[in-house]
């Protein structure tokens, strides 16, 4: 091998070397990650909760609401079996509130988008105004800059102008007296100028103050409201009076009130927040104008003042020079050092008049900065959560052929439904307990409570054994909002008095894409999951974070179903890392993950 081929050898060993070091120096800062496929699955809801096994007595036995009854089989004081028919609810009825309720949903649904695309756009032009703002803000800057080197350069051509006249004094001497009066009127013109542009500039300023002083007009809105409120919570209490009378048939009533009353307790606050914005803006502006009217009334002043000074010397050198006959000084050098006061009023007038400038722009500036927007969806979500919920319990019905039976041996106590009237959100019929059956009571979450409905199986622990093909009796909503759910557990099983444990799981239809939900992000309201990608590099094999927004479809405390996304089966998901990672920063697989 000749030297040549000696010194490219050697020459390709350093670069190895030298890569390795690299990759090893950038391996030593980049973060680490691990990854995870997307895969198909469904998304397991597991609801348990703790609770005592009682004796049981009188038992509600409930149906789904606002729907017709088509059939009564039972009447009160008549004996039933387990399994038998109580009551038959109208098919079609049926059909027809899951309708209304799917109609509710898509409005609803409707409705968030089109608030969340307004408010979208009403941030875009939120940050299109401060962008614009701030650009303003710096051409003020940089055109202040030029002006005062102008103002600066001026000055020194007066200054210049000042050392020149007095060279050809002696020749001008002639001419003082003229000119010495035109300085006279001028400077008597100038002050009455800087007079009449003060007067002008210092009312245009007291009444932009006064303005700002100005209270707004009455707003009744927040009157209007809490009126409607007062209103709203006497019709509640007398529907609410009148059913502990025992007068039946209220309870839509009441519900329909509650829920206006919480719509309008949320529009008061609502409107207490927009008042409150309003009010800070007025004092804000007050507090603005106040300043602006301090500082026109201080250089108005001021420029008043050099007028009148200018004035005055201008008199006092006419006087001086008549009654010296040739004058103090040669009128062309009283010429240029006033031309040099001018400059150097302008000059500082133009720094005042700049600092006012960037000051109207760095406020416009802050005024245009985009405020954090409160989530507009929100009451939408809960009602929407409620939904889902009756129109689950509309679709079991439906299975169930809108029969009502009887879950135990039992006596009927009470009929609360009439064949052709509408069901309501309370028990359509009281049974006392003749099996000799028993109750487990247990409360969950509201959260929980959206995946469980009446006639659910269940399984209870007690005692190291489970009890399997157990079901959920009924739901009642508590006033610490927590559901408390009832099971019924037949005799010799569980002895009264046993501490039990339910358990009740519930499957999602089967997703294309899940994930684990430590992948997913949030940010302003928005899913976000970071994807391993290659990254172009001359050190070869390295990787970025890329960020890929996402919709959750549904989530357990797990994973999360992702639909309306750009995610495959192949996509490297990041779902540990052990340190913060932003769109587009380096990252590396940790040792030893898949």
């Amino acid at each position: 091998m000749g030297k040549l081929g000696k010194a490219f050898l050697f020459l390709m060993l350093v670069m190895l070397l030298l890569t390795g070091v690299s990759r090893a120096a950038a391996a030593f800062t980049v973060v680490q990650v691990q990854v995870e496929r997307p895969k198909a699955g469904k998304i397991v809801h597991t609801v348990t909760g703790e609770g005592v096994v009682e004796q049981m007595s009188e038992q509600p036995v409930y149906a789904v609401e606002s729907v017709l009854v088509s059939e009564i089989l039972v009447q009160e004081g008549q004996t039933v079996k387990k399994g038998e028919l109580l009551a038959r609810l109208d098919m079609e009825s049926i059909r027809g509130r899951m309708q209304e309720l799917s109609d509710d949903m898509e409005t609803l649904r409707l409705e968030n988008e089109e608030l969340i695309l307004m408010q979208q756009k009403e941030q875009k032009e939120k940050s299109r105004a401060k962008t614009r703002a701030s650009e303003d803000y710096d051409s003020t800057v940089e055109q202040g800059k030029l002006d005062r080197e102008a103002a600066r350069r001026a000055v020194e051509d007066a200054e210049q102008k000042v050392a020149d006249a007095l060279k050809e004094a002696e020749d001008a001497l002639s001419k003082k007296e003229e000119e010495l009066t035109a300085l006279v009127d001028e400077a008597k013109r100038a002050y009455e100028e800087a007079c009449e542009l003060a007067e002008g500039e210092i009312l245009a300023a007291k009444r932009a103050l006064e303005d700002a002083q100005k209270a707004s007009g009455d707003d009744y809105s927040v009157k209007k409201l809490q009126l409607e409120i007062s209103q709203t919570k006497s019709e509640l209490w007398e529907l609410y009076r009148r059913r502990r009378e025992g007068e039946e048939g209220l309870d839509t009533q009441i519900r329909q009130l509650e829920d206006a009353l919480e719509t309008l307790q949320l529009a008061l606050k609502e409107q207490e927040s927009t008042d409150k914005r309003q009010e800070e803006e007025r004092s804000r502006e007050t507090a603005r104008a106040q300043e602006d009217y301090e500082n026109t009334v201080e250089r108005c002043d001021r420029l008043v003042q050099i007028a009148f000074e200018a004035l005055s010397d201008a008199e006092a050198a006419l006087e001086d020079f008549r009654q010296s006959g040739a004058g103090e000084e040669d009128p062309a050098v009283r010429a240029a050092r006033s031309a040099l006061e001018e400059a150097l009023r302008q000059e500082e007038e133009l720094n005042q008049n700049q600092k006012r400038q960037e000051l109207l722009a760095k406020r416009a500036l802050e005024d245009a900065s985009p405020e954090a927007s409160a989530d507009v969806t929100a009451r939408n979500r809960i009602r929407m959560e409620e939904i889902r919920r009756q129109i689950s319990a509309l679709r079991k019905a439906l299975g169930d052929n809108g029969e009502i039976r009887v879950r135990m041996d039992a006596t009927v106590t009470q009929v609360a439904v009439s064949v052709g009237q509408r069901t309501a959100d309370s028990a359509a019929f009281l049974v006392s307990d003749t099996s000799g059956g028993q109750l487990f009571t247990t409360t969950v979450t509201r959260e929980d409570a959206e995946f469980v409905a009446v006639s659910d199986p269940v399984a209870l622990v007690s005692g190291g054994k489970t009890y399997e093909e157990l079901s959920v009796l009924s739901l009642s909503t508590r006033e610490d909002d927590t559901v408390e759910v009832t099971v019924f557990v037949p005799e010799d099983t569980i002895a009264p008095g046993a501490y039990a444990r339910m358990e009740l799981v519930k499957q999602s239809p089967e997703y294309a894409v899940t994930v684990p939900l430590a992948a997913v992000h949030t940010e302003n309201g928005k899913h976000f999951v970071y994807v391993m990608v290659p990254e172009e590099s001359v050190l070869g094999g390295q990787f970025a974070a890329q960020r890929m927004d996402v919709t959750v479809a549904e989530k357990n405390g797990q994973y999360a179903a992702i639909s309306n996304s750009s995610l495959t089966k192949e996509s490297d998901v990041i779902v540990v890392s052990d340190g913060m990672i932003s769109d587009g920063e380096r990252v590396r697989l940790q040792e030893g993950a898949e």
